[in-house]
């Protein structure tokens, strides 16, 4: 078992082939990320908690509040106000991906999250569900053979 053995002082020991390949393309990654996180990203509102939000006023964030001032809803608009409440929304695309995100935080919120969903059966079906992906995952290779021949049966 000479594999286990430690190699004497002073070995120079070649790196493995793909990692000569693939440390400076990983590398490489890194950098322009770094570089497009610097130039894009922290030069706009992306990830960013609402211009609004004051932790000393509104206490902890909530995700599906929205922290801007308070305008009419649009089941309380007349129609002869609409044109007025449509122009005072602002629609740029970041608008419309927040208004989004709120309401998937709300539907989150309201129907899927909390102690009055966390059942036994939610529970079982999670692991069943885990357990046959992880099966899967481990044994698809056996199928790939099959997958080639289906044509021919």
């Amino acid at each position: 078992m000479s594999f286990l053995r430690v190699p004497p002082p002073h070995t120079k020991i070649t790196p493995w082939v793909p990692d000569l390949i693939f440390i400076p393309i990983s590398r490489a990654f890194e950098r322009l990320g770094v570089y497009f996180y610097n130039r894009v990203i922290s030069k706009t509102e992306i990830g960013l908690l609402h211009k609004s939000y004051n932790p000393k006023v509104h206490g902890p964030y909530v995700h599906h509040r929205y922290y801007g001032k308070l305008d009419t809803k649009l089941f309380d608009v007349k129609l002869s106000e609409l044109g007025a409440w449509i122009a005072r929304r602002e629609k740029t695309p970041s608008a419309f991906y927040n208004e989004f995100m709120r309401n998937i935080w709300r539907a989150h919120y309201h129907y899927y999250s909390g102690p009055v969903y966390a059942s036994v059966v939610k529970t079982i079906f999670r692991f069943i569900f885990a357990y046959s992906f992880l099966n899967w995952l481990v044994k698809q290779h056996r199928y790939w053979e099959v997958k080639k021949c289906l044509y021919h049966w």
